[in-house]
């Protein structure tokens, strides 16, 4: 069922399917007939007699080692702000590539991929949670060493309730939901071998802000790559004095258990091959939303994502720079990936003082 009027109760996965098209387009258009550039299908959800694809879109260069970027989104089926403005975004990728040719010559060297739909049963069904109510952010094998906020930091009471885990006796990464074991694999997959790799999550609906989270949202513990992170923000800081987000670490605003990126993080550490993995999650504030248009509240909806059409589209404009932002670090890895020691440690010394001093 690849057709988008076969979604037309589901605008967002409708709107993947065509991108799909306009991807089919310019592999058609490109002088050889193949561009690289495609869409994958890593597994499949099933929900009341329904099959949704959880799908992937990658471009560039296919060595596993090149670095790569995934822009991943949807992981909260009520947050469809964050997969709205990554399939604009995309669309937007897609027309740029069959003409930039600066674009298309920088994904020689690197790999970009979109992940926009991580839970589409739950984006179906305009919930938080997958199908069978268990919410994908609280169900890795992961506890946090310190205690958390009552039910939003993870719980096992009920999938009834909000930010429900799963069940105990289904703990341990044989027990993840189908969607959060196939996020992982795919994670794995693409980013584990890579020298550089970045991931950004797309969320909403925590405060008055947009904020960039780094690890851990499971431990007080200082992120090991922190320095990376630092260099990252000061790039950010240096190349646009102006932008809206407030960078540091998930721990600073909640802690939880089941986080699935300090699972991966602390999985991609074994290795110790020196490969950089940096997971990043873009929390937009929704309340701004909210207080502009206030009848939002009566709509479950409405304390998640902006309503009016207006302000979605000021939503991608507001992003774009972010996401534009990223893709230019992963192909210029060098100016973060900190190959001196001396300034590593510098680097590594300030950020303690910014974001761990208390």
């Amino acid at each position: 069922m690849n057709d988008p009027s076969s979604y037309a109760d589901f605008p967002e996965m409708a709107e993947l399917y065509r991108c799909n098209e306009l991807l089919s387009s310019l592999n058609r258009s490109a002088p050889d007939g193949k561009a690289e550039a495609r869409m994958n299908i890593e597994g499949w959800v099933h929900d009341k007699g329904r099959a949704f694809p959880l799908a992937s879109f990658e471009f560039g260069n296919r060595d596993p080692s090149s670095p790569v970027l995934v822009i991943v989104g949807g992981i909260h089926g009520l947050e469809k702000i964050g997969s709205q403005i990554i399939l604009s975004f995309l669309r937007s990728w897609i027309r740029l590539l069959q003409w930039d040719q600066t674009l298309v010559k920088s994904l020689d060297a690197c790999r970009i991929l979109f992940y926009p739909i991580a839970n589409p049963a739950g984006m179906c069904r305009n919930s938080r949670s997958n199908a069978s109510g268990i919410d994908l952010m609280r169900n890795a094998p992961i506890d946090a060493d310190t205690k958390v906020y009552p039910l939003v930091g993870g719980h096992r009471l009920s999938p009834r309730l909000p930010w429900y885990r799963g069940a105990k006796e289904s703990a341990g990464e044989e027990g993840m939901e189908n969607e959060a074991k196939v996020l992982a694999d795919f994670i794995r997959r693409q980013c584990f071998e890579a020298k550089q790799s970045i991931v950004l999550d797309v969320h909403s609906g925590f405060g008055w802000i947009d904020r960039v989270w780094f690890p851990f949202a499971s431990t007080k513990k200082p992120f090991p790559d922190v320095s990376n992170v630092l260099a990252i923000k000061q790039l950010l800081d240096r190349s646009y004095p102006h932008h809206v987000y407030k960078i540091e670490p998930q721990n600073h605003s909640y802690m939880t258990h089941g986080d699935l990126w300090d699972y991966l993080y602390l999985d991609h550490s074994k290795l110790k091959d020196g490969n950089i993995f940096l997971p990043l999650c873009l929390e937009m504030g929704s309340w701004p939303w909210i207080k502009k248009n206030p009848r939002q509240l009566f709509s479950s909806s409405g304390f998640f994502n902006p309503i009016l059409p207006h302000r979605i589209k000021r939503a991608e404009r507001r992003h774009f720079l972010l996401f534009n932002f990223l893709v230019k670090a992963i192909a210029s890895g060098e100016a973060w990936d900190l190959a001196d020691p001396q300034k590593k440690h510098f680097l590594e010394e300030q950020a303690k003082r910014l974001w761990y001093s208390t």
